[in-house]
């Protein structure tokens, strides 16, 4: 059994970081890199989700769910 990381560059912070591509939290951005539903998924690093979450949370907006496993590799078939 092999397993997988994926090492990204967190679209928020710019800091490198471990995940699994199929759960670590995004956000979709445009090539200017604005945010953007129809854009290209962005990985964001724990440290600015759990930030994100803090800031959402004091002014009543839903958290960004951390899928376990989403910071670490993933198996390989």
């Amino acid at each position: 059994m092999a397993i997988m990381t994926l090492w990204a560059t967190c679209w928020s912070c710019g800091n490198l970081f471990g995940c699994n591509p199929d759960l670590v939290p995004s956000i979709r951005v445009n090539a200017q890199g604005q945010p953007d539903p129809h854009g290209t998924r962005e990985p964001v690093c724990a440290s600015c989700v759990v930030q994100a979450n803090q800031h959402r949370a004091a002014h009543g907006l839903p958290l960004i769910a951390i899928l376990l496993g989403a910071y670490e590799g993933q198996e390989c078939p």
